[in-house]
């Protein structure tokens, strides 16, 4: 249907970070019904933004939900956090498609906050069903998988769900960092908003 450019329809709140200077920089936080993704190279400090953007929108009322396609969730970690770790739904999914598919339930359903963490651990189900052949390994296969599944879950954002994807940097020969993720190129495209996590240098004293 056709809507003027001024309808309430096209309008989105924002979960704030809690981080005064990065919400500044960011407007107030990351936007709801868009699709968010914050990648950077291991141990930056992704799943720890991710966090606090949880622990802000459970502040203000709302549910969130952690798709664990990693397996690592720790709730004593993520409870140090600030995460309300009793009120967040948490799933570990057997492969890729049945990530997206939790993603879709939880958006239908209104959940304030999705965290994917991690785009690098979907694994579509024809190539985790072959995991003893260990050399099966078609070309491009999550890439495909991302790009193609994607794209299907947007329209649902509309419900007005925050989807929060992690994903890592690739590290080329020689330990270069590269700016592209696993899944490839395409993920960025459907992106409505990309943050890029680094490390400046270590806090040397607890002040």
């Amino acid at each position: 249907n056709l809507m003027r450019g001024n309808s309430a329809d096209f309008g989105f709140g924002r979960i704030s970070f809690g981080i005064p200077a990065l919400d500044k920089l960011t407007g107030g936080g990351i936007p709801k019904k868009r699709l968010t993704i914050l990648y950077g190279p291991t141990n930056v400090g992704k799943s720890y933004l991710a966090s606090q953007i949880v622990a802000r929108a459970q502040e203000d009322g709302g549910v969130a939900a952690w798709i664990d396609t990693e397996l690592s969730w720790d709730s004593e970690w993520s409870a140090k956090c600030g995460v309300d770790v009793r009120n967040t739904l948490v799933a570990q999914p057997e492969n890729g498609e049945k990530a997206f598919e939790i993603v879709k339930q939880l958006m239908d359903a209104k959940v304030d906050v999705i965290v994917l963490d991690s785009m690098a651990g979907l694994v579509p189900s024809d190539v985790m069903n072959a995991k003893e052949v260990f050399d099966y390994n078609p070309m491009a296969w999550q890439a495909r998988f991302i790009n193609t599944s994607l794209p299907r879950l947007l329209p649902n954002l509309q419900e007005g769900s925050a989807f929060v994807c992690i994903n890592q940097m690739r590290t080329g020969l020689g330990k270069v960092a590269l700016d592209t993720m696993p899944g490839g190129l395409a993920q960025t495209f459907f992106a409505h908003f990309l943050l890029q996590v680094r490390r400046a240098g270590w806090l040397e004293t607890a002040d």
